[in-house]
């Protein structure tokens, strides 16, 4: 992937000339401002690049809010910023400080998109949940892109590939590759919060997969006993032994099984 960012922040020339050019801004409007002044534009995007945590995090939340609003639908913008939102996320830069807050918009998305009807829909309100009809593709393509960031190298940067894990928990319909992607970075994954994440996010899924329902069950059966190395020791009282329990793997995440175990064995599958 080529940078997104320019060497003084923000997003590159090349990229936002991509947002002019590849979304089609008609469809990214206010959901409760009538038009013409509840229109964005690309500036919208750029200011998710910037630098001042304010500026991005105000723009993060008005994406948020013209692509799923109170996050019972999926509306027209959705489709057409979703492949900018996951360049974000992926930025090589890391020049998009909400990158964790993008995340939970998509996991919002996700889940908003698997209980609807795709096709024209109420505005707002409305009886049933809606999404246009571009929006499974591009979901379908938008998990191809954060797989990789399962394995995300940014040092303390564990929110985002439990962020990633959270929202690849709602690709229901890919559920049995999923699943076997979350039990493969489980093994090597070196923060508890993530390490618990990837086990909710199992726990999710579970109910919707097909061929690896049972083994995801039996998984976590075994997380809900297994300890993992331990407690942490005290490196004050006793060095040598903090040293070896560093340099140990695994992790306990029998608290967050436990809810997992119980989400996997419902019969009951809900979005």
């Amino acid at each position: 992937m080529k940078d997104t960012a320019d060497a003084g922040g923000g997003a590159s020339g090349e990229l936002t000339a991509r947002f002019a050019a590849e979304v089609d801004w008609t469809k990214v409007v206010d959901l409760y401002i009538p038009l013409p002044d509840g229109q964005y534009g690309p500036d919208l995007l750029e200011r998710l690049w910037s630098p001042d945590l304010r500026t991005a995090d105000e723009a993060q939340a008005t994406l948020h809010f013209a692509c799923c609003g109170d996050g019972s639908s999926v509306s027209p913008a959705a489709p057409e910023v979703l492949p900018f939102l996951v360049e974000a996320v992926r930025d090589p830069a890391v020049a998009v400080m909400v990158r964790t807050q993008i995340l939970e918009t998509l996991a919002v998305l996700a889940r908003a998109g698997n209980g609807a009807r795709t096709g024209p829909g109420p505005r707002l309100g409305g009886r049933w949940r809606t999404a246009p009809a571009a929006w499974p593709a591009a979901w379908d393509r938008a998990v191809d892109a954060l797989l990789p960031l399962l394995a995300d190298e940014v040092e303390g940067d564990e929110g985002v590939r439990g962020g990633v894990a959270a929202a690849l928990a709602r690709a229901t319909h890919r559920a049995d590759d999923i699943i076997g992607r979350f039990l493969a970075r489980f093994e090597d994954e070196p923060h508890l919060s993530a390490a618990e994440q990837l086990v909710l996010a199992v726990g999710e899924l579970a109910p919707h997969a097909v061929e690896r329902r049972e083994a995801a069950v039996g998984w976590l059966r075994r997380r809900t006993a297994d300890a993992g190395k331990g407690e942490e020791p005290d490196m004050d009282d006793d060095t040598d032994a903090w040293l070896a329990w560093m340099e140990q793997d695994g992790h306990d995440v029998r608290p967050a099984a436990v809810v997992a175990l119980r989400r996997a064995l419902s019969t009951a599958v809900t979005p």
